[in-house]
């Protein structure tokens, strides 16, 4: 077995390529074989440089860290196992590691689900996260914005990550859910540990969710009050003439609430990081804010937050010119796919009026992600009354801080800034 050291951008990617493999049990004479932990803090660091060079080199590459698994980071081999449902199923996990034997049912709903399958459960959500409902809930999804900035605004001074975009969006989906919003801080606290977490705590944070979903569900079917939030339609819902089990029902909650506390905020710090320290990008958004709906699709493609999801390939398959076998996990880089040069000319850069823009940040086909237009009319509030009202904002740090964990989700843990003092746009709150 020969290797040679990734040598990356500046030397630090924490990769080993394999350019034969003899004699190693379970793998082919010819398969690229790499070391590389998506949950090390040297992926976090560096995973950009990491992408770029893995595509150069071996864009479909095989892992031999945890149970092993394909990585894919060019546009095309993602494009086209994220389209292929039948290959590349869904309901074995969408991590990086094989589903426990006996686990039962553990899977999110309806992202780990196949077809006919996916098609069903969508129907019973999908109304709530349509372009009309996210149009509808725009000036209210505003009004939480000016009120969230209303509390540090007259300071000159504040945290952009955990004083607005991660409150905002937490609140916006436990609002939707009918559920009590006052407690977003516990709640993205679980689900930070449990996307980003490692080990006991992962669990913990799981199992607490669990306890906690199952509890609002029960005491909704003790109210016997459906009502016509997102909570009622999960509960009403209905699959091949059946109603959802309370299994089901608690997994869809489970799911809502990961996409909608953590990929949205991951999305907007990134893209405030790229405003703070390009003075002509910024000043461009805040002379043409006719620009911010085209903006919004480069910044998803530059720094899409869900760097990529799991899938296992359901039969022995040649892709892309590598030996596949039934059972084999498939990393799907979104990220990486959207800095393809092959596909997005001078991809580093942020061309806020790029055209054609086919990122697959929220994915592509029958899972593509359902609360997109959500997403986009939140990112968009948020960047907006930020240029607004905060139109100054520097960074009052060198370098901004992130989960060590970004195997799944890519995103800043803080955003502190300095500002002109402004104005508050609501008197404050009475109680």
């Amino acid at each position: 077995m020969t290797t040679k050291e990734s040598s990356g951008a500046a030397g630090v990617c924490p990769v080993t390529f394999v350019d034969r493999v003899d004699g190693v049990d379970g793998v082919d004479a010819a398969k690229p074989v790499i070391g590389l932990d998506l949950r090390d803090p040297d992926f976090a660091k560096h995973n950009y440089d990491i992408y770029d060079e893995l595509r150069d080199s071996c864009p479909v590459a095989w892992s031999t860290e945890g149970d092993g698994f394909w990585f894919l980071t060019a546009y095309a081999p993602v494009y086209d196992a994220t389209k292929n449902d039948d290959t590349f199923i869904s309901s074995e996990g969408a991590g990086i590691d094989k589903r426990p034997e006996g686990t039962g049912d553990t899977m999110a709903i309806p992202i780990e689900t196949d077809p006919p399958d996916t098609v069903l459960y969508r129907k019973i959500t999908i109304g709530k996260f349509s372009p009309k409902n996210a149009a509808v809930l725009e000036p209210e999804i505003r009004r939480m914005a000016n009120e969230l900035i209303d509390e540090f605004i007259e300071s000159g001074e504040g945290d952009l990550v955990k004083q607005l975009s991660t409150p905002l969006p937490a609140r916006t989906i436990m609002r939707m859910l009918g559920m009590d919003e006052s407690r977003w801080p516990e709640w993205v606290s679980w689900i930070h540990t449990f996307v980003h977490g490692q080990g006991p705590a992962k669990m913990q944070a799981m199992q607490q969710l669990l306890v906690e979903i199952t509890t609002e569900i029960r005491t909704r079917q003790h109210a016997g009050e459906a009502g016509d939030d997102l909570l009622a339609a999960i509960m009403t819902g209905r699959i091949h003439d059946r109603p959802l089990s309370e299994s089901e029902q608690l997994r869809y909650v489970l799911l809502m609430l990961l996409g909608g506390m953590d990929t949205t905020s991951g999305l907007t710090g990134n893209s405030l990081e790229r405003i703070a320290t390009d003075p002509d990008l910024r000043r461009k958004l805040v002379q043409r804010r006719d620009l911010l709906r085209p903006a919004t699709e480069e910044f998803l493609r530059h720094g899409t937050p869900t760097q990529g999801l799991g899938r296992m390939v359901s039969k022995d398959v040649e892709f892309y010119g590598q030996r596949m076998k039934a059972g084999d996990r498939v990393m799907l880089m979104w990220a990486a796919a959207n800095r393809d040069p092959a596909e997005f000319p001078d991809p580093d850069r942020i061309d806020i009026e790029r055209h054609p823009n086919r990122h697959m940040a929220f994915g592509v086909g029958l899972h593509r992600c359902l609360g997109s237009n959500l997403a986009r009319t939140m990112f968009q509030v948020m960047i907006d009354e930020i240029l607004n009202r905060l139109p100054d904002f520097e960074l009052t740090i060198d370098a901004v801080p992130r989960f060590d964990n970004a195997g799944n989700v890519y995103a800043p843990t803080a955003f502190p800034v300095r500002f002109t003092p402004g104005d508050r746009m609501y008197p404050p709150s009475s109680e």
